[in-house]
């Protein structure tokens, strides 16, 4: 079970019975079960699927990713004796309806408001970046049921694996071994890198520096996962 130690200067450090190394893992076998499933995707439909990917085999790789994310945590949970509520991951008796308005607030705020203060500086030394190009190919590409599966892939299971993963397991690792302000940094680098997104990479880190904040403060993944929600359900609802 999760505790804390004593820090130096009298506060606490949690204290978990997981590390870094399963942060690791987690990340290698999503990446794993995502090179799986476009092994099996060519196998199937030929290498032009990954040439020109459609929104089912995105999401069918990005769904193996989050395979990997979950699967970790889930194992610390089944196999040892970890408790959903020790990686963030509680149901608040009351409240709820709070921390969901709450938590949308934040990250629409950061979407609409942070996100173009911070991306100011580099439109002006710039010529013209596509920050939103990913995003809006990936909308380009829904259609119809698309479009459903686009929302279920990006403002529903994102949100939920993502922070289960970086904040509820990553965050805490972080923690047991360091100060509490350089966990929350290094958490959101290690989010922001694993997209593997230059361009995005700022916005990136800045939202995982306010939903590591919100995991820091609450002590749950409440808001944390209701912010990333509305950062990314703006992206989606501005593209459509």
């Amino acid at each position: 079970q999760a505790g804390s130690v004593a820090y130096g200067d009298g506060t606490s450090r949690p204290s978990v019975p997981w590390g870094l190394g399963h942060v690791g893992i987690g990340l290698l076998l999503g990446m794993l079960a995502s090179v799986l499933a476009m092994v099996v995707v060519v196998a199937v439909q030929g290498s032009d699927a990954v040439d020109d990917p459609g929104l089912a085999v995105g999401s069918l790789v990005q769904g193996a990713l989050y395979l990997g994310l979950v699967g970790v945590p889930a194992w610390l949970v089944s196999a040892r004796g970890v408790g959903w509520v020790d990686l963030g991951w509680q149901r608040t008796p009351t409240g709820r309806a709070r921390e969901a308005v709450q938590g949308l607030a934040i990250g629409v705020a950061a979407q609409v408001i942070a996100v173009p203060l911070l991306y100011a500086p580099i439109l002006l030394l710039a010529d013209d970046p596509d920050v939103s190009g990913p995003a809006r190919e990936l909308v380009d590409r829904a259609d119809g049921a698309g479009i459903a599966l686009l929302v279920l892939m990006v403002v529903v299971m994102a949100p939920v694996a993502e922070e289960l993963f970086f904040r509820g397991l990553a965050l805490r690792a972080f923690e047991s071994r360091m100060g509490r302000r350089t966990a929350l940094v290094a958490s959101a680098l290690l989010f922001g890198l694993t997209h593997l997104q230059l361009l995005q990479l700022p916005a990136l880190v800045m939202i995982g520096l306010v939903c590591g904040w919100l995991a820091q403060r609450d002590g749950t993944l409440g808001r944390a996962v209701w912010a990333h929600l509305g950062f990314n359900a703006v992206t989606v609802l501005v593209l459509l």
